[in-house]
């Protein structure tokens, strides 16, 4: 890039910034090692570096901002939020809260549309699969919403029961989380059971010698990730993302393969060979994983897949995931949103934030807690592929197919079991005022307005107390 034109470079301290304040030289020659490294000037990178007393540096650009964040140890991780403080209604009969700018609330009783009657989403009905119950707030255990009767506002809350399996989940449409753009996402989970990794290959009748996960790096040579590695969106898209540079030698546990492992081979792009499989995660072998002439199946461990995602996620069985990554090989360093272990029959409401600068926030609220909780990350502003045509809710299911042939070699499916409520969706990143205000509606039942409302409401006398966006 011409030094004319160098990126911004925005620091931030995540922790006491007096305490964290000596460590400003470190940070600003790990972002000119990460300039050094982007040898193609990319428009996304970053760099992440793990200093022994705990804090970490972590390095991005993302366009023509780069941003250095110095955190203090255990920064990133789970911080108690509480509720914050939001202004009290002078009379609870003539005053209203509201948040602007929301793009879609699906209510899902007597209607599946957009109860958000204006913006660019107004019109969008979300699809429902064919096993999907939507029941009352009541019946769910739930508060039944008030609405707003001075103003002759009233509210539903439909529950989309999704059972898990091939006909469960909802889908939205693409543009419900913007491209390379900040977004918000919010709503009620609850989970009736962890998500489990599926490890078969239902139409080959073996396991599944491909598996999928979210990979991270800390310098796009060594990748990591979580087990047992479930994931399934809870808001959000992902789908299988092929390394571009991966290739390995590989035969597969079916026939005609099967007849002769090391005389039947091809070329696989796009995999890498695992030595290891996650604990628990079964290994191809035994009887049923030999050759015609006896030999073993050399890839116990199977390999390994990456993916691309954005949005919020069930995650690891029973944690909350907020992520964004379309790139995993080259976005690189960056942490994502990683919440502690959810209870399962206990409503929770999350809130997803990812700012212009990449900060990730997941705010977690559970129903017989008035405490919160807060989770950070960081995240590279990206686009999903063409393979993402629309947003989901329970739905990660899908065909692997090598880079090479384009021949089907592995499928899996993650639909989670679990109750969700109130899915909303934002085109910027909610304040923490704004995400504290959503947990009320969702969780005691307090109306929130939505701009067409505001303006009904406005015209019947009443006075908003809107909770604004926070100032850039």
């Amino acid at each position: 890039m011409n030094a004319d034109f160098r990126p911004t470079v925005r620091l931030r301290f995540d922790g006491d910034a007096d305490a964290l304040a000596g460590l400003r030289g470190t940070a600003l020659r790990e972002l000119d090692a990460m300039r050094r490294e982007n040898v193609f000037d990319l428009p996304v990178y970053g760099r992440h570096l793990r200093l022994p007393g705990g804090e970490a540096i972590v390095c991005s650009r993302i366009g023509l901002l780069e941003t250095v964040t110095i955190r203090a140890p255990g920064a990133g991780e789970r911080r108690p939020s509480g509720r914050t403080a939001l202004p009290a209604l002078p009379d609870p009969e003539g005053y209203f809260y509201a948040i602007p700018g929301c793009l879609a609330r699906y209510e899902g009783l007597s209607s599946l549309g957009n109860a958000v009657e204006d913006g660019p989403l107004a019109g969008w009905t979300v699809g429902l699969g064919a096993d999907v119950a939507v029941v009352t707030a009541s019946r769910a255990g739930l508060p039944e919403p008030p609405g707003l009767p001075a103003a002759g506002i009233g509210r539903e809350l439909g529950v989309f029961v999704l059972p898990g399996g091939a006909a469960s989940g909802l889908l939205f449409g693409r543009d419900h989380i913007p491209d390379a753009a900040p977004f918000s996402v919010s709503c009620l989970v609850r989970l009736r059971e962890p998500l489990a990794y599926d490890d078969t290959y239902d139409a080959r009748g073996v396991l599944n010698p491909f598996r999928a996960y979210f990979l991270q790096s800390a310098d796009g040579r060594d990748f990591t990730w979580d087990c047992p590695g479930s994931i399934s969106p809870l808001l959000g898209f992902c789908s299988p993302h092929l390394h571009p540079d991966w290739v390995e030698i590989v035969t597969y546990p079916w026939a005609p393969w099967n007849q002769d492992f090391a005389a039947n081979t091809e070329l696989l792009a796009g995999a890498k060979r695992a030595d290891t499989a996650c604990p628990g995660a079964p290994p191809l072998a035994g009887e049923a994983y030999r050759d015609a002439v006896g030999n073993a199946y050399p890839h116990p461990s199977g390999f390994v897949v990456g993916l691309q995602a954005a949005g919020l996620f069930v995650y690891n069985g029973n944690r909350l995931l907020g992520a964004r990554l379309s790139h995993f090989e080259t976005q690189t360093g960056y942490v994502p949103a990683l919440s502690d272990p959810l209870e399962c029959g206990v409503w929770h409401h999350a809130v997803l934030t990812h700012e212009a600068d990449g900060a990730v926030t997941l705010y977690l609220a559970r129903e017989d807690r008035a405490e919160a909780d807060a989770y950070a990350g960081v995240q590279p502003l990206c686009a999903m592929d063409a393979a993402c045509t629309w947003q989901a809710s329970g739905v990660n299911a899908w065909t692997l197919r090598n880079g090479r042939t384009g021949q089907a070699i592995g499928a899996y499916r993650m639909n989670p079991a679990m109750d969700v409520a109130l899915p909303r969706f934002f085109d910027y990143a909610l304040s923490p005022g704004q995400a504290s205000l959503l947990q009320l509606e969702a969780l005691a039942g307090l109306f929130v307005a939505d701009d067409h409302e505001v303006a009904r409401a406005a015209g019947a006398g009443l006075t908003p107390i809107i909770i604004e966006k926070e100032a850039l």
